[in-house]
């Protein structure tokens, strides 16, 4: 078996994976990017943030194409929440600090909008190989060296790298071999029942393209447009309230629509899709977590691989971005010899638990 050598090898080509990798190989370092997947794919999570967009996306580059690919326009969170019966808004536009012209984000399809920063990638630089499992971590002593992945032909190969990212996901198989364990929020041991549906109701101008965050008894409900037609509809309610989405999930989740008045509303002339890649009702499961380590010697965890949180407030993209911006900036420090890793990676951890906690 031959055996490749990066400087950077990165387990995963969500936001977190291919921000990570483009940071790294904009600085001319030599970055594969192996993703088990072929984009474009189905996620969850499509409500973005300024930060994100006018943050981190700029300094990627693909401002520009976010703005040309027809995203509708986020310009704050509508809520129905509290003691208040009617719904109440919120405006990027009132922080001093990103008043103007970034005080908006977008509400994106993630298959398109991961596809955007996976081609990116590509264009700055980094060795993308799709279909590509990683299936282990190499080590040598206390140190990742590399990992072993399956490619798309069935064929088993490793890699050497001074350093190897898990950004895959939630669902990774890796993240354990950082060491530590993953603790799981007592508060947010959420569940979240989801589907898609055509045409639903839109908030009022110019808050058409909010979120829509609905409190009911045993939860909250998002409501989130993709386009002009389509819209993302979920439930998180508490664990102890978990039958309420077991069995049928349709009944299910036409149970919880009838818990929330103002969600049924907005829903009273649509339709379900029930076919495509938004035709499944899903389940998401343990929804708040963090590992107690986010890094050993040559490996490093970013994204949910590290943590995720109830995302009421729309942070998922943002952790998983923010967290490849600074992995990057410590990584980038380390080759070009400026720190040693442990003082980058410490600060890396700190930063990005800091972020996660607030």
């Amino acid at each position: 078996m031959s055996v490749e050598e990066f400087d950077v090898v990165v387990a995963g080509g969500g936001p977190s994976g291919s921000t990570l990798a483009t940071f790294v190989a904009m600085q001319g370092h030599r970055v594969l990017l192996l993703e088990k997947e072929l984009f474009p794919r189905y996620q969850i999570g499509e409500s973005l943030l300024p930060s994100t967009i006018h943050g981190v996306c700029q300094m990627l580059g693909v401002t520009d194409e976010l703005a040309a690919a027809g995203f509708p326009i986020k310009r704050g969170g509508t809520f129905r929440w509290g003691a208040r019966p009617e719904p109440w808004t919120f405006s990027f536009s009132v922080s001093p600090r990103i008043t103007g012209p970034s005080s908006f984000a977008y509400q994106v399809e993630r298959a398109k909008f991961d596809q955007i920063l996976l081609n990116n990638a590509k264009r700055k630089g980094v060795d993308v190989r799709e279909e590509c499992s990683v299936t282990d971590v190499l080590e040598e002593g206390e140190r990742v060296t590399g990992v072993r992945y399956t490619d798309r032909d069935g064929n088993e190969r490793e890699v050497k790298a001074t350093f190897v990212i898990d950004a895959s996901g939630n669902k990774s198989r890796l993240y354990s071999k950082v060491g530590g364990s993953r603790n799981y929020s007592e508060f947010f041991r959420s569940l979240a029942l989801f589907g898609y549906f055509e045409g639903g109701k839109r908030l009022s101008e110019p808050y058409s393209g909010n979120i829509l965050s609905v409190a009911f008894d045993n939860g909250w409900f998002w409501y989130i447009p993709l386009s002009d037609t389509l819209t993302s509809v979920g439930a998180v309610v508490r664990r102890e309230d978990a039958d309420k989405v077991q069995g049928d999930r349709e009944k299910a989740l036409s149970s919880l629509i009838a818990e929330a008045p103002l969600i049924a509303e907005y829903l009273k002339d649509a339709k379900r899709v029930t076919t495509g890649k938004y035709g499944e009702i899903r389940v998401r499961k343990d929804y708040s977590y963090n590992q107690t380590e986010f890094w050993r010697p040559g490996m490093i965890l970013v994204g949910d691989a590290a943590c995720f949180v109830d995302p009421v407030f729309s942070s998922g993209v943002h952790l998983a971005t923010y967290s490849g911006l600074l992995a990057a900036r410590s990584i980038n420090s380390v080759l070009a010899g400026d720190l040693d890793e442990k003082t980058a990676l410490t600060e890396f951890e700190a930063r990005y638990r800091r972020e996660y906690s607030v």
